[in-house]
């Protein structure tokens, strides 16, 4: 509309401008010759006509009634007013009338013109709209092919890359753990920024424990009011959520930071641990498809994040061997001690394997402590490789000897793996420095069965074991 009065307002100046430069013509140069009425060509008549077959009929109209104003003004001083106004009337009504329908017949000429081309363009601009339209339909429904014909592709791929994941992530951290859990979130759903919650009894606050995608200022809102937000309210109630909720329930909105996309709660056997955080993905990613890999993701972590968090929770770091970073046998011990008691209660099975290497010292003599250290971690590796990485390793009695912990097997399944290690030992090129070295080792191993015994009862069956092949 602005621009509308803007143009209007231009035009009527560029008009005025027009006739009042004919006009100071008439005055100046040709006084004799009042109104240009004499001649064969009449400036006003022609600007007239101009003014109606460029601007339109309105305009000629305007310009039409200011040209007779304008011509009946005597520019000659020795003129009578009044028969200067009566010769006009009386010689040139026929002029003036043939003047009046020019200017209509070429307004309407030029508006119907214009109509036509507002027509044509009011058409096109609809069709390129609707193009437009068309375009973005079809870019995001390529968009939905694309990421159907992938997760059709990897479906096969997904699940081994799932299976493979989930195993990766029983380690001896927690903090490993976590970041395994969140790269694997990325994995399967492209997730640009994630966050994982523990629930802090002391404070009843949700804090923010591992990440990845956070920038500097992200941090400033690492700890969470369980009341006033979703992250909180997923805890709370044991329930995922979904940002579509947000259309459906008003509580959610009322606490909606804009920060939540989906939400995980993390929990454990006996009781709610904390909530995994989906930021920001891409839009394309976000479906019922992506919503059940990352249920049947957080479901399948739950346990080993809690065997990490027990797990941290027995270990004191201070004791840890500084060449290795594995727990000492005091650890060891309590940790043995408290999985007798978890299962006897769950009435589940699990094995203790003690391995020596009888020719350590040696080693250390010749290469020293850090690089022998390495070659026996190198051989945890490959151990924990062939348990399919269910294992747990610490540190034993002696500094020669190693503790291995194995869930979930009873004595038939230990005895097979600790001949499965022997082979593994004896089939292997053993190197420091370069040199070939042969690793001489002995394994002993106990299982826990459905009898209850103490730790050092488990563990001295083992020893027994070690002590018979030295002999």
């Amino acid at each position: 509309m602005k621009q509308k009065n803007r143009n209007h307002f231009r035009i009527s100046l560029e008009i005025l401008a027009f006739l009042l430069a004919v006009f100071l013509i008439n005055f100046f140069f040709f006084s004799e010759n009042p109104g240009f009425l004499n001649g064969p060509l009449n400036p006003y008549t022609a600007l007239t006509l101009l003014i109606a077959a460029y601007y339109g009929k309105l305009y000629g109209f305007s310009t039409f009634v200011l040209t007779i104003i304008l011509i009946m003004v005597p520019i000659n001083k020795d003129m009578n007013i009044l028969e200067y106004w009566i010769f006009i009337w009386s010689d040139q009504y026929i002029k003036i009338a043939v003047n009046l329908i020019g200017v209509y017949v070429l307004g309407m000429i030029r508006d119907s013109y214009i109509l036509r081309i507002n027509h044509y363009k009011s058409i096109t601009k609809k069709e390129v709209f609707e193009k437009f339209k068309y375009k973005n339909e079809v870019e995001a429904l390529s968009a939905v092919n694309n990421e159907l014909e992938e997760r059709v592709l990897r479906q096969n791929e997904s699940v081994t890359s799932l299976y493979t994941q989930i195993k990766a992530l029983h380690t001896q951290s927690l903090t490993e753990t976590l970041n395994i859990l969140l790269s694997t979130v990325n994995k399967f759903s492209w997730a640009e920024k994630a966050s994982i919650w523990r629930f802090d009894p002391n404070s009843n606050s949700l804090v923010m424990i591992a990440n990845f995608g956070w920038e500097a200022n992200d941090f400033e809102n690492s700890i969470l009011d369980m009341d006033d937000s979703i992250e909180g309210w997923c805890f709370r109630n044991n329930l995922k959520f979904s940002v579509r909720m947000l259309l459906e329930y008003d509580n959610l909105l009322k606490m909606d930071k804009k920060r939540n996309i989906f939400t995980f709660p993390i929990n454990f056997s006996s009781t709610s641990w904390g909530v995994l955080n989906i930021e920001d993905m891409p839009f394309t990613k976000y479906n019922l498809y992506v919503e059940k890999i990352l249920s049947i993701l957080v479901d399948l972590a739950s346990p080993e994040i809690e065997r990490a968090v027990e797990y941290e929770s027995i270990i004191a770091y201070e004791e840890i061997n500084q060449f290795t970073g594995l727990p000492s046998y005091k650890q060891f011990h309590s940790m043995i001690g408290i999985n007798i008691s978890k299962a006897v209660k769950g009435n589940k099975t699990f094995s203790v394997i003690l391995l020596e290497i009888m020719n350590f010292s040696s080693f250390v003599k010749d290469f020293g402590e850090e690089k022998t250290y390495k070659m026996i971690l190198s051989l945890l590796d490959k151990l924990n490789i062939l348990s399919n990485n269910k294992i747990d390793y610490f540190h034993y009695k002696e500094t020669n000897q190693l503790a291995i912990y194995y869930p979930d097997i009873d004595y038939d399944g230990v005895s097979l793996y600790c001949l499965e290690t022997l082979g593994i030992i004896n089939n292997t090129e053993w190197k420091i420095n370069d040199q070939l070295l042969a690793l001489d080792a002995i394994v002993g191993y106990s299982s826990f069965g459905h009898q209850e015994i103490s730790a050092d009862e488990l563990l001295s069956v083992a020893e027994n074991l070690l002590e018979m092949q030295k002999v």
